[in-house]
Order: structure tokens, then sequence, then C-alpha cells
């Protein structure tokens, strides 16, 4: 009887869900579900194909985070075991046996090792031109770099391997002490060949495929939304409390505040911080993640067009030429935003008193004399202006920066050069070509370590090297070999080479990506990364 009851209601949960169209991609995908308790909320952008090694973005992330159960899991406090009930290291860092806990697929089949081994494989068999993160995997696992677009059937040299249903067994190349930190990406969640073949990502683009996660996907239209329901298979399932998540894909800021404002959805993951700032306080605007905003120049010889950034006394004059409080007030988005006196922002954690950044302490500041001494050891001053070009790609935030630059370094004796470029000419012409004298820059945290931020600067993250230095990119080779506290010293050393002593980039401000989130909504947490985990959401609106 109680087999019966409990199949009975979920026959009923499936007839609530899919009267409305949460029940496939045919008949337009429906409307809100009825009758049932359904967590709404809206993106800022269509995400990409909903194969996890591909949506890894912070757009994609707010989908498929939903839907998987990882090793880790990236939270408010750090990285955390999810699926990993117990993880052992080999004394010389190379190997990582983890012991998975019991968990099933949706449609009923326990989730083993040989699922995460899958995964990684599958990850690799896509390639690096589609899979963004494919290098958490070639740099770190052993024979993984021979095996880009390779077919599954052959990788059986690699460096992941099942040693029973519940235990799996990652071989490193080299130590690498945030290991764990990676196991959150998508590249490493688990996979079966009978619903994501090697080498294809399209499989994800319509329902009917397992989830091992919270919720199970029922209409999938990335363009439009993406509906879904609890998964009563997942381990944790009696602590969802949400029958359904809505997830809408709504690209401007404006119409989405609209839609928080009428009570469309329950959550906005993208609005203007500017705005919202003014309209509303801490009990429903948040900061999302952990990014800086920084300029960094071209200093590369390779592919240097201006002579005069290779002077390390006009990269300092830039330096202590900005007044980065003016910025963040020219900005005018109360909070969400801060003064940034170092390259890796605050939310990282250092083992020292848990925020890198406060260890760190300040690294450059606004000194405008100081600015003028540096900019005259270089030839130049007020009278005899020296000429630069700042690019970027525009939108609001983008424009007020790059306008009060251009003001507070003219009043040193540099003028700043204005060039504009749609997204996608921007990022290929600064990270594909090196086509820029000094160029925005903004980074949020792949994972909750510091190195995510400071490895950006070297000749191996870079596809074409326009900035860092030989010397720091020595830097950064000796402190792969380290671990425990003094590998968390030698990256405080780094990060002072690059900017305090090198002004090899110009730290300019830290934020987070401005959320809202209605008072009747708990559960869900921010990852760090820049979007949210809903799996024990809630909503309860008193009605």
């Amino acid at each position: 009887m109680k087999k019966l009851l409990t199949l009975l209601l979920s026959l009923l949960m499936i007839v609530s869900l899919s009267a409305c169209g949460g029940g496939g991609n045919e008949g337009g995908g429906g409307g809100d579900v009825a009758e049932a308790k359904v967590f709404k909320y809206a993106i800022g952008d269509s995400p990409s194909y909903l194969d996890p090694a591909i949506a890894a973005d912070s757009i994609g992330s707010y989908v498929i985070n939903q839907f998987y159960y990882p090793l880790y899991y990236f939270s408010p406090d750090g990285i955390l075991p999810a699926a990993a009930a117990d993880t052992k290291v080999s004394d010389d860092g190379l190997v990582y046996t983890i012991t998975i806990v019991d968990n099933k697929w949706s449609d009923g089949q326990p989730v083993t090792a040989d699922d995460f081994v899958y995964g990684v494989k599958h990850a690799l068999s896509l390639g690096d031109a589609e899979v963004s993160y494919l290098s958490w995997i070639t740099d770190n696992i052993v024979n993984a770099v021979d095996h880009v677009y390779d077919d599954v059937a052959n990788m059986d040299d690699i460096g992941v391997k099942a040693l029973d249903d519940k235990t799996i067994e990652y071989t490193l190349v080299k130590p690498c002490a945030f290991f764990t930190s990676l196991l959150w990406g998508g590249v490493y969640y688990p996979l079966r060949a009978d619903f994501a073949p090697s080498g294809d990502y399209t499989w994800a683009d319509t329902v009917g495929w397992p989830t091992c996660g919270a919720f199970v996907p029922t209409y999938i239209d990335r363009a439009e939304k993406i509906l879904s329901e609890k998964n009563p298979n997942w381990f944790d399932a009696d602590k969802v409390m949400v029958d359904g998540l809505e997830c809408l894909v709504i690209t401007d800021m404006e119409a989405q505040l609209m839609a928080y404002q009428t009570g469309e959805i329950d959550f906005a993951s993208s609005v203007s911080a500017g705005t919202v700032s003014k309209l509303y306080d801490e009990t429903e605007l948040f900061a999302s993640g952990n990014v800086n905003y920084y300029i960094e120049p071209n200093t590369r010889p390779e592919t240097n067009t201006n002579a005069a950034l290779m002077d390390i006394n006009v990269r300092k004059a830039i330096m202590y030429g900005l007044d980065r409080e003016a910025i963040v007030a020219a900005i005018d988005a109360g909070t969400i935003y801060y003064p940034l006196y170092g390259f890796v922002p605050h939310g990282i954690v250092d083992p020292v008193d848990g925020d890198f950044r406060t260890t760190g302490g300040d690294l450059c500041y606004y000194d405008q004399d100081l600015a003028k001494e540096y900019l005259a050891k270089a030839g130049y001053s007020v009278d005899n202006p020296l000429e630069l070009e700042y690019y970027y790609n525009q939108n609001t935030t983008h424009d007020t920066v790059a306008a009060v630059v251009k003001e507070q370094l003219a009043a040193i004796g540099i003028n700043l050069n204005l060039k504009t470029g749609d997204v996608r000419t921007f990022f290929d012409d600064r990270d594909n070509q090196g086509h820029y004298e000094l160029a925005r820059g903004a980074m949020s945290a792949d994972y909750n370590d510091s190195l995510t931020y400071l490895d950006m600067p070297t000749i191996t993250f870079q596809t074409c090297a326009s900035w860092g230095d030989e010397t720091y990119d020595a830097m950064m080779v000796e402190i792969a070999k380290m671990s425990g506290q003094e590998r968390i010293a030698a990256l405080h050393e780094a990060e002072k080479y690059l900017v305090e002593e090198q002004a090899g980039v110009f730290p300019l401000f830290g934020y987070g990506s401005a959320c809202l989130r209605k008072p009747y909504v708990t559960g869900d947490f921010d990852n760090g990364q820049g979007n949210s985990i809903f799996w024990y959401v809630d909503v309860n609106k008193g009605e």
C-alpha cells in the first residue's frame, strides 16, 4: 500500500507539472506550473548547450547547478564535499581516492564511480574548442592531454579510474593543492554513455535525459525558458522544498527588473546595480560572486605596439594616477562595488584569516603628485602628454569607468584615446590577437583559490600572451610545486610583484553581480562564481 500511495502521489505531481506544458518540448512548452510550489528565477542570457562540460559559465551554471550533484561544490564558505563522502590524498599529492555517497539518477539507476569517470572522458571527447574549462582536466590528469577530441573508447590510459562502484581514483601529472576546488566544475560531472554519446553535446537540448541532482528538466527552450521538477530519486530529496523550478531567459536588465517587481519571478540574477541599489536594501539586494575589474597593459614584446608601456615609470604613473574611490562613486551602485587595491578581490580564502585580500593588504593607492613624478621620469607631463589607447566593450558601467579614467589620467599628463568594440570583436582582439595598448578586464572566481586570478597573466594561461612577464611566469611555475602555507605566502609575493613592484596590472574595483531575491525566498545560496544553487530553495508567500 505504501508503494502504491507513493506511485499515485508521483503520478499526480507529474500530471500537475505536465498540464502546463512542463512535460516536454512539444506544444509550446506551456507557462507556469499549476497548483504546485514553483521557484521562478531569471537569467540574463541564453545558456549554451546544457551538456555540463560546455554550460559551465556563470549563465549556464544557473541551470546545470540544479541538475547535477558534483563531488564538491562552491559554497559561500569555500569548497565543500557533496557527492564525495571521503577523500584520501597520497603523500606525494598525486593520487586522489574519492568514495562517493549513495545516490541515484532520476531514472532510478545508481550513480556509480564509472559515471564520474565517463564524465571526464566525455568532456575530453568534445575538445577544447567547445569546452572552456577543459584545461582543468588536461593540465592535471595523467595522459588526458593526449586524448582531446578522441573517442571515449580510446581513453583507457588516462588517470581517472573506477576502483569499484563507489570509489574513483584520480592520478595527477603534478601536485595540485586546489584540485578538489576543480571537482565542482562541469567537466568533472558524472554522465552516462546511454544518453551522452562520445563527442556529442546536442543530447542535452531535448528533455528525457536523467539527472543526479535535486531537479530534472521537463521543458527546454534555451532562448526562452527551462522548466524542471523535483527529482524524487535524489539522495537528499526529502529536503527539497519546492515541486519545480522555472528559469526564464530575460536578457534586458530593465525587463528583468520589471518581472521581479510585478511578481513574475522570485529571483532576478541580472539587473543594473546602479538602479536596484537605489530601490532595494539588503533584505532583497545582494551581490553574487567575487569579481575583480582592472586595466591590463600590453607588456609582452611579441604583441606590444606602444613602447611607452614597457617603461615601468609609465605603468607606475598610471597606477598612482587612478582614484579608485572616485571611480566607484561614479558608478553609483551602493555597496555592490568597492575600491580594489590588489588583483585578487575579497571573498577568496586564505588560511591565515579567511580572506586573501585582507591578508595581502593594499598593493596600490592614489597619489596624483607621485604619479606625475613617475611620468616625468619617462619624459612626459601635462604640457607634453603621453598618448595611449584604452580599449573596451560598451555598456553603461564600462562607459562610466572609461570616462572617469580618461579624466584622471589627463590630470597627470596622459591623453587616453578611447576605443570601443562589440563584445565578440573586443574579446577576440584582446584575448586571441593581442591587439590593444590598454584594455578592460574582469574575472569572476572559477574556484576558491587565489590562483584563479593570479595565473591569468602567465603565458600558459593566455591564448595570445599580451601581459605579464617572464619573471612572473617563473614564480608561478615554482608555486605549482608548493603546498600549504608556503604556497599561500608565495602567492602573496607573486601578487605583490605583479601589482606593487611591476605595475603589471591596474586594479580598479571589486564587485559581485547585483541580484534580487524576494523576502519570502529561503534556502538558496550563492556559490561564489556569480551564480546560485537552488537545491534547498523554498518559496513561502504566505498566501
